[in-house]
């Protein structure tokens, strides 16, 4: 399964956050070696850590961004060129949730939409930075 159906998973099948669901693909994709436990650390960035403010989609997507590259110096370009990523593709000009939550969100998956979308944002943008190594 690629990352959108994985996190798919995650946040529909399993009814975890949008932070969490995503960070956990990530992790079982790309083999990042953290435990559930540790994943469910980011369960408190959810609808934007309780208060609209960042998505958590983003913020899991970080933790996994952050796992896969620590330690490396450009780290900090990594994470910044992401965040990019996602705010064009979310297509709201914000990175918060907020704002970004009206457009993806229905009764019936929540907001599966906009997790779908970071999965593929997240997934291709890893590609590209794995393929300047």
């Amino acid at each position: 399964m690629n990352l959108k159906e994985r996190a798919t998973y995650y946040y529909e099948e399993k009814d975890l956050g949008c932070a969490v669901g995503v960070l956990m693909a990530a992790n079982e994709v790309y083999g990042l070696g953290l435990d559930a436990d540790s994943c469910q650390l980011f369960e408190g960035f959810r609808t934007g850590m309780g208060c609209g403010d960042a998505c958590g989609c983003l913020t899991g997507a970080m933790g996994a961004l952050s796992r896969k590259y620590r330690g490396r110096e450009d780290l900090k370009d990594i994470c910044a060129g992401f965040v990019a990523a996602f705010t064009e593709a979310m297509g709201s000009g914000s990175t918060d949730c907020r704002v970004i939550a009206p457009n993806f969100k229905t009764p019936e998956r929540r907001c599966a939409a906009a997790v779908e979308l970071a999965a593929q944002v997240l997934e291709s943008y890893i590609a590209r930075v794995d393929e300047k190594k």
